[in-house]
């Protein structure tokens, strides 16, 4: 077998994290979503080693084979296959640590042959919190991929089909709002696949840390699906998250604010937002802030994951509960490459 020429020995990239606004949920039922990027980041690196191995760095590293590896990716298409099927739950089809990283690989480098690859991730975005970790690290792998071995994506469009299609792995549907927030950034809308994308928006913004949920993503919208996908509410969000657009540019912060807590009300309707939640929100309005679940939220346990809040600062009352904060603001820029050596 012929040995691929690769364009670059070692390549680096970086995603942003991102926090809905409004409309979790919505885009899978027809409904318009809004989100915005921001500054938290994963950053990934490949360099090519001469080692016929896959080497994954991190505290301790781990190594397969190059058979290994696509044995594992070919395995994760046969279940999910099974998911559809109804045979197991989404949670089953990437149930190993590295599955989701070997599974990238496979769909970037199958057709490459290498002489082995060694990867390192380095992330502050919190895994399993509602701020896109799956997109972020597939966009930033699948990016660094696609560059050294010189086939780039065509175009973003392009680069947010693969990406979503990679993250239905783990979410049992393909959205597109993870994943083309956090390759485009900024602030970004989607109405019946129709996407606007506008610059950040202004105001205090917080991310509160709950903790991670006791229920995965893609058992959330497994639950949605079976109870709530033939329901009117998707027009209710729908409407939020239209008012919250006007909000925006007409730099109505007040209503702007008013309508978070619109879309938290019909959050809580649907059943994902635990009451421990539910309370650590009222106080917050009861302070005259606003706040709601941003993500998928959990149909089980106390957790659930980001809470976004908006003009008040929540660090007192979030302590009182043990949750973690971080100040946010918008990120303009998406997924980029951000170094490469020959």
């Amino acid at each position: 077998m012929r040995k691929q020429i690769l364009k670059k020995n070692k390549i680096s990239s970086k995603s942003p994290a991102k926090v809905i606004l409004s409309g979790e949920y919505s885009t899978l039922y027809g409904g318009a979503s809004l989100a915005m990027a921001v500054s938290l980041y994963l950053k990934a690196s490949i360099e090519i080693i001469d080692l016929p191995i896959i080497r994954i760095i991190k505290k301790k590293p781990v190594s397969y084979s190059l058979e290994e590896y696509k044995t594992i990716a070919s395995r994760i298409d046969h279940k999910y296959k099974d998911f559809l099927a109804g045979f197991i739950p989404i949670t089953d089809v990437l149930n190993r640590t590295d599955d989701l990283i070997l599974y990238i690989l496979h769909r970037n480098i199958n057709d490459y042959p290498i002489t082995g690859l060694s990867i390192s991730i380095d992330s502050m975005i919190p895994i399993g919190r509602g701020f896109g970790s799956s997109s972020a690290i597939i966009s930033a792998l699948s990016l660094v991929l696609r560059e050294i071995t010189n086939k780039p994506f065509q175009n973003k469009d392009d680069f947010i089909k693969e990406t979503g299609y990679i993250e239905r792995l783990q979410h049992g549907k393909y959205g597109l709002i993870d994943s083309t927030t956090i390759i485009k950034g900024g602030v970004i809308y989607i109405n019946n696949s129709n996407i606007t994308q506008y610059s950040n928006i202004e105001g205090e913004w917080w991310a509160v840390d709950t903790g991670e949920p006791e229920s995965f993503t893609g058992e959330c919208v497994s639950f949605i699906d079976k109870n709530f996908s033939k329901s009117v509410i998707w027009n209710e969000f729908n409407s939020v998250t239209n008012n919250i657009i006007d909000n925006i540019q007409k730099k109505d912060l007040k209503n702007l604010y008013d309508n978070i807590r619109n879309n938290h009300y019909l959050l809580q309707s649907i059943n994902v937002v635990p009451p421990l939640i539910s309370k650590f929100i009222s106080s917050i309005e009861y302070e005259g802030g606003s706040a709601k679940i941003s993500g998928a939220g959990s149909i089980k346990g106390e957790k659930a994951g980001l809470v976004l809040v908006a003009g008040y600062d929540p660090r007192k009352l979030s302590s009182l509960y043990g949750y973690t904060c971080h100040k946010i603001k918008g990120e303009k820029n998406g997924t980029i490459l951000t170094e490469s050596l020959c």
